[in-house]
């Protein structure tokens, strides 16, 4: 059978196509064909006397409907209860981001302040430490230079004082370094 290309016409409808034939297919790229389904569509439902037919229903079950409403009436009250969870939900997470990147905010910079404390008690000790150190090594070093000349003022008086003794003992320390010196030399020959 030939198919009809004519796009102003629908072979649906038989007061367009001019034909009167309902077996005629036509096919086009921009119109699809559902020729290859396995069944009809349904032409001959009768909406309206479908309607009246529910209509009676309520008439005739009022049970049903009151309990169709309370169903109803449940459900979108499900559903209200489980969008304002879910928006009580964002807000208490958005809250609590918010509120966690704060107390880390406030973490870090607490840490902070607590790091430059430690360190600056740290200089200070440090500093003290420093200055203690220099303060008894200036101390030790003065004792010395005091002992020092007190050592040199009582070796001069006891020299001017006892010119005979200091002249023996030179005299005993050069007789004893050589006569160690001669007997090293000895035993090595």
């Amino acid at each position: 059978m030939p198919r009809n290309n004519d796009p102003t016409t629908d072979p649906m409808t038989p007061e367009l196509s001019g034909e009167s034939s309902e077996n005629e297919a036509r096919s086009s790229a921009d119109v699809p064909t559902y020729d290859t389904y396995p069944a009809e569509p349904p032409r001959d439902i009768d909406w309206e006397g479908r309607k009246d037919q529910w209509r009676t229903y309520e008439t005739r079950n009022p049970r049903l409907n009151e309990t169709a409403e309370k169903i109803g009436s449940t459900v979108g009250e499900m559903v209200n209860r489980a969008q304002e969870a879910r928006r009580k939900f964002g807000s208490r997470r958005d809250d609590i981001r918010q509120s966690s990147a704060g107390k880390v905010e406030e973490f870090k910079q607490r840490a902070q302040e607590q790091w430059s404390n430690a360190t600056e008690a740290a200089q200070h000790r440090l500093d003290d430490w420093k200055q203690t150190a220099q303060e008894s090594a200036d101390e030790a070093r003065r004792a010395i230079v005091q002992k020092t000349r007190e050592a040199r003022i009582r070796t001069r008086a006891y020299v001017n004082e006892n010119p005979h003794h200091v002249l023996l003992g030179i005299a005993g320390a050069a007789f004893a370094v050589g006569l160690t010196a001669r007997i090293m030399r000895s035993r090595h020959d």
